[in-house]
């Protein structure tokens, strides 16, 4: 063995034992069953790595090692007597291996390691592990061969021949070498290792070598199948253990979703709360309620938030406000002068500038090229807005000394100008130009009144003194005569759209409605008792002629329905204002109602006064919307959508409406009707025809903005309601009075007559619009509604003209009065007179299976329409409440929500867009669309609204990090 301190090339040989502290009980030195002595540079590896073999032989991981091996010089003390301390160590070892190969050979200390042995030890114990060089033992002088024979020492191997004669047991370990060569290491259970190993292991523990292997193979058996059980053990831990952790992940996430979910209604309430007082604040937490969870309740809530108003911020306004003609526009006045709005964005186009005055009205001309704007220095200033980015004053005059009032008389260029003491008449023929042609007389009070124009231009009603109203005829030439003078509170004054009548108003909070359809003699028709008392309430006619508005002095804005003048009636309150409306106006169409009232942030110049702000209502008639558009035409069948979504047509009058990819929807054509209650058209699945009841005719409207029509049938039919099959090749014909009939329509111009569905017929309900027929997808299946309303038949049509009746739905105390399918044709759903909406599997029409329902209507369902990508279904009853359900489950319809319609009683259609992003209602004289389709909305909300501040956020969501759903 080497030295730890060798005078040429070699270093200490390494020495370790299984345990080599361990002690004898005859001293208390360490033993060693092995020392091996071996070349440092040579022989290293291959003797860490045979010593590991010894070390792990015949024992199990779990066991402790039994042979202890010296192999290095780390035990041994650090002194001067190096070869004192080697022998020492050779004396407690009880068998020495030699690590045979050139350079030990010629290593002075192996030499000096064997004779120390052969003199103080049994040569028996001297085993030899062949690592190079060459070894070549001759069996007749049992010797070894010298001339060939370079590994060994030769005067220390004759030494020891001579104590213990015959071949000395050895192992040719030369492979090991070339393995650590190539690899680094080689694995202790290697079987070649494991061989070579019990050629020494053997005799050390006196066993035979078999006996040796085998037990070690044994131990190594019991060794893998006590792993494999405990693998097993620990896999089946992990098992449980991942499937518990999956569980409480489960858990976890279950927990949050209801979490998430909790605050996501809590949001949606909240917004609830805050609609009327803070709408830019609730829309932002309805998108936050959307993104935490997508519950029914903030789907509900984005799908009625068209109801929402807007607020428009225009800084210190003066409160008079003016739609331009076509609704795009409005104008709002300020100190400054004028800000006009886009009212679809909400965002302000451009301001009209000029010198700096109470700017007190503001009105458009009849064809929204010009505005007129009066100050408290009574000067008009005239702007060209048909640009309105662009404004271009045109010119300006002073005929007054306070321009209170601004009206253009009809069409006539003619400006109407109230003072608050007398009218004057300004011609603005020449808008650089203009000039006075006549005024009235002046009041008796200096108190300002109100002034306004029929709108066929020729009456002019003024204030004419306290609680007096003056009615003026206004000549072509621009001359004012006076009618008639009479009592009347005159604070305000308006005209409806048909100019019949007068709405007054005055101190106390007094409104009038006078009949003016004989100027000289109007009549007194009603007072309105204002719920919310004002001193000088203002108010404003809708286009209908049928809606009024007025404001209160606690920022309250009451809707009165008009239908009858009379006996006006209370319609919805709109609130949100806290303070008194200063100005109120309709839009032409009658959808929006502005209002402005100085309740915004205190201003800036005086912290005594305060901004205003310009709120938008969606209005339907009397009552508070959720649509956000409307078409002046109703009546919908049941299939009123072109394919692509973008076209829309209505019975009442027949006309096809864009509505897909224009900012407000736009008549394309205008179809003929025979029937003066209006036409039943259906689109084709192609979008190429149009099929039209009352009589049964066919259009071609490939270009829908040039609609043909072809040639129908020439049988006397009139059909009240027609339907298209799934593919297009069938139509079904309701008729009032007869059966349904289905056509063959392959060829429009060639229509054919097939079966028809014996003993159907127009249900309950139908006559309003109603379809009491639904075809079950591309199933060649159909139900149609019972003549008496009674039932409903399912009928096969696999052949279309001799179609047999295979099953019926009979409903409780109650008559089928709408019908529509499920989008894959299983389910039919039914709305009864009882306000119920039952669901059916039809999947086997024989023998039709209920399988839930929904009360939530109070009157009978009219319509119902599933929507055609998602499990969504909506339903209109005969008060024109609108609910939609979630029938994902259809044994539990869930609703989700009940849009804002305005009440109408006479709903005669409802349909979902062939894409599903738009709801259609209509009634007779009009049609109301909303958004389905959720991004659509969120981008609308968050467009309509400013982000929520981080104070906002910490109010209503305080454990969560600020961040804002519009950023």
């Amino acid at each position: 063995m080497t030295g730890p301190a060798r005078p040429t090339d070699e270093s200490p040989a390494e020495a370790s034992g299984g345990d080599p502290t361990a002690r004898r009980p005859d001293g208390d030195a360490p033993h060693y069953d092995v020392f091996i002595s071996y070349s440092q540079h040579l022989d290293r590896d291959v003797a860490t790595v045979f010593q590991r073999g010894m070390e792990n032989f015949g024992r199990p991981w779990y066991r402790p090692v039994r042979l202890r091996v010296f192999r290095d010089m780390t035990h041994l003390a650090a002194s001067p007597d190096l070869q004192g301390d080697i022998e020492r160590a050779l004396a407690r070892s009880r068998w020495l291996v030699v690590m045979a190969s050139p350079l030990a050979a010629a290593s002075p200390w192996v030499r000096a390691e064997i004779d120390w042995w052969v003199a103080n030890k049994p040569g028996t114990r001297v085993l030899l592990a062949w690592t190079d060089g060459q070894l070549e033992w001759d069996r007749e002088a049992q010797d070894f061969d010298w001339s060939r024979t370079d590994a060994l020492p030769r005067e220390q191997m004759r030494k020891l021949l001579a104590v213990a004669p015959g071949c000395p047991r050895w192992v040719d370990l030369r492979w090991l070498r070339a393995q650590i060569d190539e690899r680094g290491s080689v694995p202790v259970n290697d079987p070649r290792l494991l061989a070579d190993v019990a050629e020494f292991v053997a005799p050390v523990q006196g066993r035979s070598k078999a006996d040796l292997i085998g037990h070690h193979l044994r131990l190594r058996r019991q060794r893998n199948r006590l792993v494999a059980a405990t693998i097993l053990v620990l896999t089946a831990l992990l098992v449980t253990a991942t499937a518990l952790g999956l569980t409480a992940d489960r858990q976890r996430d279950i927990a949050t979703e209801r979490q998430l979910a909790a605050t996501s209604r809590q949001l949606v309430a909240e917004a609830a709360s805050i609609q009327d007082a803070r709408p830019d604040l609730a829309r932002q937490l309805l998108v936050e309620a959307y993104r935490l969870s997508h519950t029914e309740q903030a789907v509900g809530a984005l799908l009625g938030s068209g109801s929402l108003p807007r607020v428009l911020h225009t800084g210190p306004t003066s409160g008079a406000l003016a739609f331009g003609p076509h609704g795009r526009l409005l104008a709002a006045a300020d100190d400054g002068g004028v800000t006009l709005f886009d009212t679809a964005t909400g965002r302000a186009v451009s301001t009209l500038d000029g010198p700096r005055r109470f700017t007190r009205s503001v009105a458009f001309a009849a064809d929204g090229r010009m505005l007129a704007e009066g100050d408290n220095t009574g000067r008009i200033r005239l702007w060209d807005v048909s640009d309105a980015t662009a404004p271009r004053l045109l010119g300006s005059a002073r005929p007054v000394g306070d321009a209170q009032h601004v009206a253009f008389a009809g069409t006539a260029p003619l400006l109407v100008v109230g003072t608050g003491t007398q009218s004057v008449l300004l011609d603005v023929r020449d808008p650089d130009r203009p000039r006075i042609t006549g005024g009235s007389p002046s009041a008796e009070s200096a108190l300002g009144f109100g002034a306004a124009a029929h709108p066929e231009g020729h009456l002019v009603a003024t204030g004419a003194g306290d609680d007096r109203v003056r009615l003026m005829r206004l000549s072509p030439s621009g001359k004012l005569s006076s009618l008639h003078t009479f009592a009347a509170p005159s604070a305000t004054l308006d005209f409806s759209p048909s100019g019949h009548l007068l709405a007054t108003s005055g101190e106390e909070g007094v409104v009038e409605l006078w009949d003016v359809a004989d100027p000289r003699h109007p009549v007194l028709r009603t007072t309105l008792n204002n719920p919310s008392p004002s001193l000088f309430p203002v108010l404003a006619f809708a286009a209908d002629g049928r809606t009024l508005a007025t404001g209160a002095d606690d920022g309250t804005i009451q809707l009165w329905d008009l239908s009858d003048p009379l006996r006006p009636q209370q319609g919805d309150r709109l609130t949100g204002h806290t303070r008194s409306p200063d100005a109120l106006a309709f839009s032409p169409d009658g959808r929006i109602l502005a209002s402005s009232a100085a309740d915004g942030p205190p201003r800036a110049d005086d912290a005594n006064l305060r901004e205003t702000t310009v709120r938008l209502w969606n209005v339907a008639g009397p009552h508070g919307s959720s649509a956000q558009a409307s078409l002046p035409a109703g009546q919908l069948s049941g299939q009123p959508f072109a394919p692509d979504g973008r076209t829309v047509v209505t019975g009442r009058p027949g006309a096809l409406w864009q509505v897909g990819g224009v900012p407000e929807p736009r008549r394309l054509a205008t179809l003929p009707a025979f029937n003066r209650g209006g036409q039943s058209f259906s689109f084709s699945p192609d979008g190429r025809t149009l099929a039209t009841g009352h009589p049964l005719g066919f259009w071609d409207v490939s270009d829908p903005s040039h609609p043909r029509r072809r040639d129908g049938p020439r049988e006397v039919e009139a059909p009240q309601n027609v339907v298209y099959g799934p593919d297009g090749t069938l139509l079904a014909a309701a008729t009032p009075l007869g059966p349904v009939r289905l056509w063959d329509v392959r060829d429009p111009d060639r229509p054919r007559a097939l079966g028809t569905l014996s003993g159907s017929g127009a249900g309950p309900s139908s006559y309003t619009g109603g379809v009491p027929v639904a075809f079950a997808a591309d199933r060649d299946l159909v139900a149609a509604v019972r003549k008496d309303g009674g039932a409903v038949h399912l009928w096969d049509i696999s052949r279309p003209d001799k179609p047999v009746r295979t099953g019926a739905i009979t409903l409780r105390n109650a008559g089928a009065g709408a019908l529509t399918t499920s989008t894959d044709g299983r389910t039919l759903f039914v709305g009864d007179t009882q306000g119920t909406v039952t669901s059916w599997d039809i999947t086997d029409p024989r023998r039709p299976r209920s399988v839930g329902a929904s009360q939530r209507h109070s009157g009978k369902l009219t319509h119902l329409a599933a929507h055609p990508t998602r499990d969504m279904l909506a339903g209109v009853d005969e008060y024109g409440a609108i609910r939609l359900w979630d029938v994902g489950d259809p044994a539990a319809p869930r609703e989700v929500a009940l849009l804002a319609d305005g009440g109408s009683h006479d709903t005669t259609g409802l349909a979902f867009s062939p894409d599903g992003g738009l709801i259609a209602v209509s009634t007779m004289n009009s049609t109301r669309l909303w958004h389905t389709d959720v991004d659509t909305i969120l981008q609308r909300l968050c467009a309509e609204s400013p982000r929520i501040t981080e104070s906002q956020w910490k109010q209503y969501l305080p454990d969560r990090p600020y961040d804002p759903p519009c950023a």
